[in-house]
C-alpha cells in the first residue's frame, strides 16, 4: 500500500513538472491595451461655457453647433418708382459765366466751339478743357414699375454649421470660432440663389484680449433685431459682419473698451471686401480702399442688463464719374455712434426691453436706415421710391460738387417670455436722411420713416422652435428740385410702404 501511494504521489508531481515546464515553453498573452475614451469638457469663454468633447491626444475643447430653418415669407405689392438721374451736357463758361457760341465775352475772343481764341493748347472739344467748362445740373425722370409680375410668396432654406476649438492658456482661453451657412429659394424676400450657395458668416480667433478675422462688428449694438427682418439699427452681427482686428480690455464689474480696424466695401460698381457699405446714388465709382474703418466701444454688461457706446471713423473715396472736363475726386471721413441700453425684468424672468440710436454725418450705413426690413432702403417690397441713401454724391460743379448726408434713427423693443414655451417681441423704429451742399436742380430729397412689428417664438420641445414675425413701413420722401414730369409720370411718387411677414421652422443643434 505504501508502495503504490509513493508511485501514484510520483506520478503525479512528474506530470506537474512536466507541465509546468511546457507551460514554460508557451508564448505569454498580454491582457488588452486600455482604451483611451473620448472626454467631455467645459471651458467658460466671456462667462459662458463651452461644453463639448476632447479628441483623443489633444487638449483642444471642440463643440460643434448650428441650425437648420425652413420657411415661408410673404407681403404686399404695390407700384414701385425709380429716379433715374440725368447729368445735363457740359457747357462753355468763362469766368464762371456760360460762354457764348462765339464772340467776346468779358473782353475774350471765343471760337466758335466756345473756346478762349488763341490760348495755348485750346481749341478742342468743349468737353476736353476743364478750365472754362462746367457740367449742367442734373434732371431726372421717375420710371414706374407695375407690382402685377412680381412674386409676393416665396421660401427659403438654411443650414448652418459652426464650431468651437477652445483651450485655455496661462493668458485664459485661446478660441476659434467658424460657421458655414449654405442658403437657397426662391420668390419673394428669400435668404438665397435658387440655386444655392454657401459662404463663411463668421471665422475668428480670439485670445487675451485679441480679436482677428471675420466677427460681429464692435460698432452695433443690438443688430438688426428680434427675429429675421430689421428694425433701424446697424446690423453688422447678423448679416455682413466684417473682418476685423479688435483688441478688448476688460476692467472688472462688467466693464470693458474696445479698438478695432473694421473692413468697409465700395458701393455703385465697384465691391470690395465685406462690411460696410461706401453707397452712390449716380455715375459715381468707389477711388480705393486707403483705410479701414476705425471703430470704439465701451461696454458694460452686469445684472441688470447691457449698455453701449461706440464711435467709427468711416473713410469715404469716390469720382464724380462724368466727363473728364468735370471730373472730381472725394476723399473725406464720415463719422458715426451707437448708443443703447438694455434692462432685464426682475419679475418675468428672460424679458427685456430697451432702447437704441444712432448717428451718421457721411457714414449712412452706420445709420441703420439701410438694413431696415430687408435692406430695400425704405422701399419695402420694391413699393414705392427708395429713400436717397448714399455716403455721397456729385452734384456737377468742379471741385466742391459733393453733397453729404446726415442720417439717424431710434428705436424701441421688448422682448416678454410670457411662459416656457411662449416669447413675445415688440419692437418700433423711426429715422431720418437729410442731405446738404445740394444744388439748385438737385436730384436729391430728404426721406423720413417708420418700422412697427412684432414676432412671436413658441419652443414646443427642446431646440425646435416656430417662429411668426409681422413688420410694417412707411417711408415718405420729399420732392427733389430738379424732377421733371413725364406723361408717364407726371406728378412726384414720394412714398412707399407695405408690410411683410415670414414663418419659420428651426432646429437648433
Amino acid at each position: 500500500m505504501t508502495l503504490i501511494k509513493s508511485l501514484l504521489l510520483g506520478s503525479a508531481a512528474g506530470l506537474v513538472a512536466v507541465s509546468a515546464a511546457q507551460a514554460a515553453d508557451l508564448p505569454t498573452r498580454k491582457g488588452p491595451v486600455a482604451a483611451e475614451y473620448v472626454r467631455v469638457c467645459s471651458i467658460t469663454v466671456a462667462g459662458a461655457p463651452v461644453v463639448g468633447f476632447v479628441l483623443p491626444g489633444s487638449d483642444t475643447c471642440i463643440k460643434f453647433s448650428g441650425y437648420i430653418t425652413g420657411q415661408v415669407e410673404g407681403g404686399n405689392l404695390k407700384t414701385g418708382y425709380a429716379l433715374n438721374y440725368n447729368a445735363g451736357t457740359p457747357t462753355a463758361t468763362l469766368n464762371g459765366t456760360t460762354a457764348i457760341a462765339a464772340g467776346v465775352q468779358n473782353g475774350n475772343s471765343l471760337t466758335a466751339a466756345g473756346t478762349p481764341a488763341g490760348s495755348a493748347g485750346v481749341g478742342a472739344a468743349v468737353a476736353a478743357n476743364a478750365a472754362y467748362f462746367k457740367q449742367a445740373a442734373y434732371t431726372g425722370t421717375q420710371t414706374a414699375t407695375t407690382a402685377q409680375n412680381r412674386d409676393s410668396v416665396g421660401f427659403s432654406t438654411r443650414l448652418n454649421f459652426g464650431f468651437d476649438a477652445v483651450s485655455n492658456t496661462a493668458y485664459g482661453p485661446l478660441v476659434g470660432h467658424a460657421e458655414m451657412q449654405f442658403d437657397r429659394g426662391a420668390g419673394f424676400d428669400t435668404i438665397g440663389a435658387a440655386g444655392g450657395n454657401g459662404y463663411v458668416n463668421r471665422a475668428y480667433v480670439t485670445w487675451a484680449g485679441l480679436t482677428a478675422g471675420r466677427a460681429n462688428s464692435f460698432f452695433s449694438f443690438t443688430g438688426g433685431g428680434l427675429a429675421w427682418a430689421n428694425f433701424f439699427s446697424p446690423d453688422r452681427n447678423g448679416s455682413n459682419q466684417p473682418d476685423l482686428l479688435a483688441y478688448t480690455a476688460s476692467f472688472g464689474g462688467g466693464f470693458s473698451a474696445t479698438i478695432a480696424l473694421e473692413s468697409a466695401r465700395g458701393g455703385g460698381p465697384a465691391t470690395g471686401p465685406g462690411g460696410s457699405s461706401i453707397g452712390f446714388l449716380n455715375g459715381e465709382t468707389w477711388a480705393g480702399y486707403r483705410a479701414p474703418d476705425i471703430v470704439g466701444s465701451l461696454d458694460v454688461h452686469q445684472g441688470w442688463g447691457t449698455a453701449h457706446l461706440s464711435g467709427v471713423a468711416h473713410n469715404v473715396r469716390a469720382n464724380s464719374g462724368v466727363t473728364a472736363a468735370v471730373a472730381s475726386t472725394l476723399d473725406r471721413w464720415g463719422f458715426a455712434i451707437d448708443a443703447g441700453v438694455q434692462f432685464n425684468i426682475p419679475s418675468l424672468p428672460g424679458s427685456s426691453i430697451g432702447v437704441t440710436g444712432a448717428w451718421s454725418k457721411s457714414a449712412t450705413w452706420y445709420s441703420g436706415l439701410p438694413d431696415g426690413m430687408w435692406g430695400e432702403n425704405g422701399a419695402v417690397n420694391g413699393n414705392g421710391q427708395a429713400m436717397a441713401l448714399a455716403d455721397a454724391f456729385y452734384n456737377g460743379t468742379p471741385g466742391t460738387g459733393w453733397a453729404t448726408p446726415t442720417a439717424w434713427s431710434i428705436t424701441g423693443y421688448g422682448q416678454f417670455q410670457v411662459s416656457a414655451p411662449l416669447t413675445l417681441g415688440l419692437e418700433a423704429s423711426y429715422g431720418q436722411n437729410s442731405w446738404s451742399g445740394t444744388t439748385a436742380g438737385t436730384l436729391l430729397y430728404n426721406s423720413k420713416s417708420f418700422i412697427v412689428g412684432g414676432v412671436a417664438n413658441y419652443t414646443p420641445v427642446k431646440n425646435l422652435v416656430f417662429e411668426f414675425e409681422l413688420l410694417y413701413q412707411s417711408t415718405t420722401n420729399s420732392q427733389p428740385a430738379g424732377f421733371v414730369s413725364s406723361a408717364a409720370v407726371p406728378t412726384w411718387q414720394g412714398s412707399a410702404n407695405g408690410f411683410a411677414a415670414r414663418f419659420e421652422v428651426t432646429r437648433n443643434f
